[in-house]
């Protein structure tokens, strides 16, 4: 049996507290799976230690921590 999941796409960033999207989804009735993709058209053009994919990428491990 399949089970049905709420999928949530944090698109820039990682808003978690004010994210109208998230919010609704976690009201709903079913578990949510927060998604998130490293753009690398977005990661090729930044310095190779930007602080806002170091922040993202904090974010990420902690959150699956």
């Amino acid at each position: 049996m399949k089970k049905e999941i709420s999928i949530c796409w944090l698109r820039r960033d990682l808003r978690l507290e004010d994210h109208t999207a998230l919010y609704h989804a976690l009201k709903g009735p079913h578990p949510v799976l927060l998604l998130f993709i490293f753009d690398t058209n977005i990661l090729s053009k930044l310095p190779v230690k930007d602080a806002r994919v170091t922040f993202i990428y904090n974010t990420i491990k902690e959150l699956n921590a």
